[in-house]
């Protein structure tokens, strides 16, 4: 099957089109081996930036780099993003961003709208003019594509009954192998300590330091986190350079309040065996269910008993990693994908 994911504009400006052959990317101008500072490298992308992996012929477009000029390919299923271009009115766009526009260059292909992020607008401004146009987006398209679970749909449900066209729960697949061969150490040992996770987003931090710092003194385990000076951009580590720091210790805390998040960060403690501690974010619950909570009397509960207990952290941890290759897998990504209704 020949594929492409198409979003209409990259907010950092740094991720430009690309293809993927033999298990590694490619700068579609220049046919050059592709590594954006969000990659691993060119053998290993994060989240949305995957799904060109998972086809015999993949490619990302970054719509805004061609417009109405759309490269000439034959393609089979196209997943849209329509997020920045919707109800602008600040010259940026100027009628290119269109799914008819789609239909035209790719007129075999279905159209499948990517519910990439959970708002544009204001959330829960169901009158906001952008809010009205991703209506019209999806009804556009031949069907829709969430990364939400079905029981999770809450945030959804104002898109929902205003789309005649059915709602599919699609992993973002993850590059599993890759992150244990490369992250999980040595027979997977980790360091008996905890490291408390900082999202860029201040309010998803809420007490995560806090409760680390008393699990940390209750239990003289060594607490590690990622240092931040005011007003520095939270992603100054490289991520590889990152994901070695927390991924030698045994937890991850992360108590995020904010529910309407998918916790793509807990995808990755799973791949390492690392056990996430705290949050209520949808891969919490999916992963983690025994502490997908921010009651911190609970969590000190699962925590003493998660230190004290082995066989209970290898419990654990096998329970994420299953359901992590049951979700996310890029084998059970290409069955949900070949499973969608239209």
């Amino acid at each position: 099957m020949r594929f492409a994911l198409i979003i209409d504009s990259i907010g950092d400006g740094k991720t430009h089109s690309f293809y993927v052959k033999n298990n590694q990317a490619f700068n579609f101008n220049d046919d050059t081996p592709y590594s954006p500072e969000t990659s691993l490298g060119s053998r290993c992308f994060i989240s949305t930036y995957n799904y060109p992996w998972l086809f015999k012929e993949g490619y990302f477009l970054n719509w805004s780099d061609f417009k109405h000029d759309l490269p000439d390919l034959d393609l089979d299923l196209i997943f849209v993003v329509r997020e920045r271009s919707l109800a602008r009115t600040d010259g940026f766009y100027d009628g290119w961003c269109e799914v008819e526009s789609i239909r035209n260059k790719y007129p075999k292909a279905k159209i499948v709208a990517f519910l990439k992020e959970t708002w544009v607008g204001t959330p829960y401004e169901y009158k906001d003019p952008r809010h009205l146009a991703r209506i019209d987006f999806l009804n556009e398209c031949d069907t829709v594509l969430m990364n939400r679970p079905e029981d999770r749909i809450g945030v959804f449900k104002n898109l929902k009954d205003y789309v005649d066209k059915p709602f599919n729960f699609v992993g973002q697949p993850h590059n599993i192998r890759y992150f244990y061969e490369t992250f999980a150490g040595e027979n997977n040992q980790k360091d008996m300590a905890i490291w408390a996770y900082l999202p860029s987003h201040p309010p998803r931090r809420a007490n995560t330091y806090k409760f680390a710092i008393e699990m940390s003194q209750k239990f003289n385990i060594p607490v590690r986190y990622k240092p931040l000076r005011p007003g520095q951009d939270t992603n100054y580590l490289p991520l590889r350079d990152f994901i070695e720091q927390w991924s030698s210790c045994a937890f991850h805390f992360n108590l995020d309040p904010i529910r309407h998040y998918p916790g793509k960060q807990v995808v990755h403690t799973a791949s390492v065996g690392t056990i996430n501690i705290g949050g209520v974010n949808d891969n919490h619950f999916l992963l983690y269910p025994e502490t997908a909570t921010c009651d911190t009397n609970i969590l000190e509960e699962r925590f003493t008993e998660y230190v004290e207990d082995e066989d209970k952290r290898n419990e654990v941890m096998t329970y994420a990693w299953n359901r992590l290759n049951e979700f996310f897998s890029f084998d059970s990504v290409r069955k949900q994908i070949e499973n969608m209704r239209y």
